[in-house]
């Protein structure tokens, strides 16, 4: 028997553990399905009893049965309280059972079940499309866990934005390394998320309810009249039940109370429209702030941002919890028949409304910064479970210098066991290695590998690489250049305004880590040599680290008058029996073989004729 490798290993232990945890819940999951079930056969039979009972009372005059008709009601509605929680119960237990069936795909390389970020590829970008950030098969694809709308977009920026100060990428590696080894916590976390799915506009609902004008929060008289009248109203109706006041009197007295909402129905009504029916939505964000500020974290930036909740007296859940009650209330208007007896005795729109002003007069600073702790944790949970599944990566190392030292790296979209580790090695500026190669040797894989480790290094990502020291610097790119038929330009300009883009960055003086793949594919084989050598040379003068992957050989020769700047290596192609051969493997050095002529004889399209 062949023994399994450590990664093997580590995979099945991995695999094992979501098996385990499937099995746990599910057990679970039956046992609430069956009290689900119980309790609604109780309930039925309840119910009968209590029309039984009610009917002894009433009709056969039975005094005793109204004691039981009470008592039966009570444990009627207790269980009603009671068959919710067990439905919220079986309802969270099936959303962490699909969490750890999802896990098990991702493991095994598919990432279907997770949003692949699409939605969030911008025209532009320094590297966006070269690094395949988002989209099928993306780095946002394999790595996005997050459950909240707010969190998906946090998690984007971080891929778009990374960041380049030391101090801010060690707080997040070291909030991913405590996150990682917290799996309950994390699963219950995006188990809650996806509760209720979200859509765009309750991401904009705080801008707009922020520049909402209010309505009563500015008269005092208001906050008068909310108690005033339901106060007047009630003791009006005591009275005329007992006859001290007239029917007339009574109806008056709620026809100005109804009229009085009735005068800012319209303004109330279009408050409302943006409001409505949120409490689901905001129940969410109570139950994620309630796990985040109940949880012991240790690393710095774990404990900043749950030190961001804390608000005197009360804690933001708890905040929250008040608004998504105001809002259930103000809905209460929905119902006709209830709106009009709750305004024509307690003006109650007036009164819910004025409610929600004063909340967002005390709480809406902070409910901004609230969602934006939920979003950060949402996304460093994200991180927290790439680092999870993937134990053999590491977390890189920081270089305080202008240094590069990355060894035996796979692109983080492969498989090691389908990739060639290669390593990348620099200690000065400026710095350019230029990679010869035969066409499918590897060279343009070779540039997204780096990229792509160096990009999840600087979101606070593990790295897929057994070492990895690196100086933060922004990534720019330019490997998939295409024309643009809206714009009426060919490959060529697009190219040459993407060059110039990073040579005017480079003379404003910023540091920039630049990837280029062929370039100048779009003019002749003289102007192509000419204008490459050129730009390497200015890339040198303005102090640019990068690689520049090529079939032109003749840039290998601009080592001899940079030596120590520009730097030879290749991918070379072997022609074994016969056949072509790759070892992916890099080389220092200059490609002495190339694959062209010999494909294309192979395939019969040309000759030695």
């Amino acid at each position: 028997m062949v023994e399994k490798s450590n990664k093997e290993q580590l995979k099945d232990k991995i695999s094992g553990d979501y098996r385990a945890l499937i099995e746990k819940y599910s057990i679970e999951r039956d046992e609430v399905g069956k009290r689900k079930f119980y309790i609604s056969i109780v309930r039925f039979i309840l119910f009968i009893g209590i029309v039984l009972s009610l009917w002894l009372a009433i009709f056969k005059e039975i005094e005793l049965f109204w004691f039981v008709f009470l008592g039966v009601i009570s444990v009627f509605l207790f269980l009603i309280k009671y068959h919710s929680k067990l439905f919220n119960r079986h309802s969270f237990l099936n959303r962490i059972i699909r969490i750890n069936e999802e896990e098990l795909l991702a493991l095994n390389g598919d990432f279907s079940p997770f949003a692949n970020g699409e939605e969030f590829e911008p025209n532009t970008h320094d590297y966006s499309q070269d690094l395949d950030v988002f989209g099928e098969s993306s780095l946002y694809n394999k790595l996005n866990r997050t459950s909240t709308l707010f969190g998906s977009k946090k998690l984007s920026s971080w891929f778009l934005n990374p960041l380049l100060e030391s101090n801010d990428i060690r707080r997040r590696q070291e909030a991913v390394s405590e996150l990682s080894t917290m799996t309950t916590y994390c699963q219950e976390f995006r188990a809650n998320g996806l509760v209720f799915e979200e859509k765009e506009e309750e991401f904009g609902f705080i801008k707009s309810w922020k520049e909402q004008v209010n309505i009563f929060i500015q008269n005092s008289v208001f906050k008068v009249l909310i108690y005033v009248i339901p106060a007047i109203n009630l003791t009006a109706l005591a009275l005329f039940s007992f006859d001290f006041i007239s029917a007339k009197l009574l109806s008056i007295l709620l026809v100005l109370a109804l009229l009085l909402v009735g005068f800012y129905t319209k303004k109330i009504n279009l408050i409302h429209k943006k409001l409505s029916k949120r409490t689901k939505w905001l129940e969410k964000y109570v139950d994620l702030l309630k796990l985040i500020e109940n949880q012991e974290f240790n690393s710095e930036l774990l404990c900043e941002l749950q030190q961001g909740l804390e608000i005197k007296h009360k804690k933001a859940y708890e905040s929250i919890l008040e608004l998504s009650k105001i809002l259930s209330a103000l809905d209460s208007r929905l119902n006709v028949f209830a709106g009009i007896l709750l305004n024509a005795f307690f003006v109650w729109d007036i009164r819910q409304i004025l409610r929600m002003e004063i909340w967002k007069q005390d709480n809406i600073q902070k409910l901004e910064a609230w969602f934006d702790i939920i979003a950060n944790l949402d996304s460093l949970n994200s991180i927290a479970v790439l680092s999870h599944n993937n134990p053999d990566w590491i977390s890189p190392n920081i270089s305080k210098d202008k240094k590069w030292l990355l060894k035996e790296m796979h692109h983080p979209l492969m498989e090691s066991d389908s990739s060639v580790p290669n390593d990348f090695y620099v200690d000065r500026v400026p710095f350019l290695n230029v990679i010869t190669g035969a066409n499918m040797a590897g060279k343009s894989t070779y540039l997204r590998t780096i990229g792509s480790n160096m990009l999840l290094a600087m979101i606070g990502a593990p790295v897929h690489a057994v070492k990895f020291e690196f100086y933060p610097i922004q990534i720019v790119s330019s490997l998939r250049t295409t024309d643009s038929l809206m714009k009426n330009e060919s490959y060529f300009y697009a190219e040459i305004k993407r060059l110039q883009m990073i040579v005017q960055r480079l003379r404003a003086g910023e540091e920039l880590f630049v990837l280029l793949d062929e370039i100048l594919k779009g003019t002749n084989s003289h102007d192509k040599e000419e204008g490459s050598k050129s730009l390497l040379k200015q890339l040198v003068k303005l102090n640019a680290v990068g690689i520049i992957a090529t079939h032109d050989l003749s840039l290998g020769k601009l080592s001899q008058d940079y030596e120590g700047i520009i730097q030879n290596q290749c991918f070379e192609v072997d022609i074994i029996n016969d056949q072509l051969s790759f070892d992916y493997k890099l080389r220092s050095g200059i490609a002495q073989n190339m694959n062209a002529s010999f494909l294309l004889k192979k395939m019969g399209i040309t000759t030695d004729e």
